[in-house]
């Protein structure tokens, strides 16, 4: 490859490599050759080949996950936030693959904050529930709900199964529910929430704070969830 004059070569790998990207050489949510193999490509050392991906990455060009490489961009899923919030109809209706693994289960007493959210009283035993959902395998929000774990004695069973939150209040007669109230914010994620969604701890993520209850008004979910924010566009409806 000739260089041109007066452009640094790593900014002139950038220019290629953002072609390769528009003609699709690299398709949205595939991964990039390795640093090793670019800088076989282009005749450069890798710390050339490091500056112009950082550079890809700081544009959101491509998204850098730990331990797996990078990957070429997909577009922002569009999510809405309404009172009926569905995550597995949300992606479907995008033509995407929607998945929740569950990452961890427990039952506690209940904080301050969560017994006030749903109307406990304090130190009452509550289910938590960590979850990553994805689309087409690509992590898009971890979510960390509470329910009251006397009302749903063996709901984490029946989620392991459906993977789906709605499909497991069914088993427990709730038919439906609808959303109280929802709060978002924006803050960077800890090392966890980074390393589930697979994004670096200096990129932002949408924080939603929320209430689900019943048809009474009863409240049986309180959550947080983490979305990162390069992958997923907030609507409020």
């Amino acid at each position: 490859m000739e260089w041109e004059k007066g452009l640094s070569i790593w900014k002139q790998i950038e220019r290629q490599l953002l072609r390769d990207i528009a003609l699709e050489v690299f398709k949205p949510g595939e991964k990039m050759p390795t640093e090793m193999e670019l800088a076989t490509r282009f005749g450069v050392n890798r710390h050339t080949v490091r500056q112009a991906m950082a550079a890809l990455a700081e544009a959101n060009v491509v998204r850098v996950e730990q331990g797996r490489g990078a990957f070429v961009q997909e577009s922002v899923l569009d999510y809405p936030v309404g009172n009926r919030t569905r995550f597995s109809q949300i992606v479907s209706s995008r033509h995407r693959m929607p998945d929740k693994r569950l990452v961890s289960d427990k039952i506690l007493k209940a904080s301050p904050t969560v017994a006030r959210n749903l109307r406990l009283k304090p130190n009452e035993k509550v289910i938590e529930i960590l979850s990553v959902s994805e689309a087409d395998g690509i992590p898009l929000a971890v979510g960390q709900s509470f329910l009251p774990a006397k009302r749903f004695e063996g709901i984490v069973e029946i989620f392991k199964g459906t993977k789906s939150l709605t499909e497991a209040f069914r088993e427990f007669g709730i038919q439906d529910y609808t959303r109280k109230f929802t709060k978002i914010s924006a803050q960077l994620p800890n090392s966890k929430i980074a390393g589930l969604l697979k994004q670096q701890k200096s990129r932002p993520i949408l924080l939603t704070e929320s209430v689900d209850v019943d048809a009474a008004g009863a409240p049986i979910e309180y959550g947080n969830t983490s979305f990162t924010s390069d992958r997923v566009q907030l609507l409020v409806e």
